[in-house]
């Protein structure tokens, strides 16, 4: 028994070292938006910034607000009602009204073969006149200035993509466990620390802001060929990585914000139709191999330094203790904002068990349902796994 524990939990206990070793030096790679020097272009290239919204009148129009106080000199908004059945088409006739930069666009059906979101983006593309193009979600907060130093930033780095990583606000100890698990296995999917690095291969976008070059943008197939992508904004990032293009990833925490979930139970409803793609290929049996694993991670330092002290196996002792170490010593050295995030950092096994159980929901639900309903469309499986297009490996057996 002693030999098979350690034959199945030792090299479980030494990805928990090798995981949060890689996470820490991604957040110590990172750079910080607001401390990038950039000098001030010689002229400001015309952005457009595209929002799409469908029954977002609750957060449009303070979120915009922060774009209408601005300081960049060329500017238009670009603000695309997709299909809304609440106040939101109000909200954006009214903020139209008040300010001649911002353009409406109004989607009232849907083609067939498109996610309600990906076509309000190509929408926004088609009405768009930039020569950037920023993408972001309708409940964005924005600093003052934060516009005119990414565009001077992607200017002086000779970038063709940006994109940022927001400050998330939720409320509730167990809702920050969640999203800071979600944020940190993000990171070591998208392989986060390379992105910046020249020639790599690695990509990333985030929907609250992937800022992008027109002129690069055309290179790509566009969103036509993300059409049914639910993981639209990790896609651009995607197809420009793969036509050539630069891309940047950088913190920003002082200059985006954004609510994201108001409580688990909403946390486990809004990934429903974004986990079971990118990570497990729409495949039931991946899905639950990839949960089993994130199980026996989690399980594995536990286990291992429980029978270390029974078994008297220095081996498991050592492999549990080593493990459990390298945890606090991340949460005590990498927390994010305050050291009331190290208690949240210490329960990420907690944080990717809640993941693992939203993981296992989307995935029920995606095939009892034999698909996703999302902005009232429903979208069959097959069809989901044909127009699928990140994937962040390569199952052996199949094209």
């Amino acid at each position: 028994m002693d030999v098979a524990l350690q034959i199945l939990v030792i090299p479980l206990c030494a990805a928990w070292v090798l995981g949060l070793g890689y996470l820490m030096g991604v957040l110590k790679r990172l750079p910080v938006f607001n401390q990038q020097f950039a000098p001030v272009p010689d002229r400001w290239p015309f952005l457009s910034v595209i929002i799409p919204a469908c029954n977002e009148a609750e957060n449009l129009e303070s979120a915009v607000s922060t774009l209408k106080r601005q300081d960049y000199p060329d500017l238009e908004i670009i603000l695309v009602n997709d299909r809304s059945t609440d106040g939101t088409g109000e909200v954006i006739r009214r903020l139209a009204e008040s300010d001649s930069r911002i353009r409406p666009v109004r989607v009232q059906a849907l083609p067939e073969g498109w996610l309600g979101k990906v076509h309000a983006l190509q929408r926004g593309v088609e009405t768009a006149r930039g020569e950037w193009m920023l993408f972001t979600d309708a409940d964005v907060h924005f600093s003052p200035g934060a516009l005119r130093r990414a565009i001077a930033l992607v200017l002086h780095q000779g970038a063709d993509h940006l994109t940022l990583i927001p400050r998330t606000i939720q409320s509730g100890f167990w809702l920050n466990v969640a999203v800071r698990a979600f944020g940190l296995l993000f990171f070591l999917t998208t392989r986060a620390a390379s992105v910046n690095q020249p020639g790599s291969g690695a990509f990333v976008g985030i929907g609250a802001f992937n800022l992008v070059k027109v002129e690069m943008f055309r290179r790509t197939p566009g969103f036509e060929w993300l059409r049914l992508e639910t993981g639209d904004d990790v896609g651009l990032g995607m197809m420009i990585k793969r036509a050539g293009g630069s891309s940047r990833l950088a913190l920003a925490y002082d200059d985006l914000s954004l609510r994201w979930y108001g409580s688990v139970p909403v946390m486990f409803k809004g990934l429903e139709k974004n986990l079971f793609g990118p990570g497990s290929h729409y495949r039931w049996w991946l899905m639950l191999l990839q949960v089993a694993m994130i199980w026996a991670l989690v399980a594995a330092p536990v286990v291992a330094l429980m029978f270390g002290v029974l078994l008297g196996s220095a081996l498991l002792g050592i492999a549990g203790a080593a493990a459990m170490g390298m945890q606090l010593v991340f949460s005590l050295f990498f927390f994010y904002e305050s050291p009331a995030e190290i208690p949240i950092l210490i329960m990420l096994p907690a944080g990717m068990l809640l993941i693992s159980l939203m993981l296992l929901r989307a995935g029920f639900q995606c095939v009892r349902n034999d698909g996703i309903d999302w902005r009232g469309t429903h979208y069959p499986l097959k069809q989901l796994r044909a127009g699928q297009r990140v994937k962040f490996f390569k199952l052996p057996f199949r094209k």
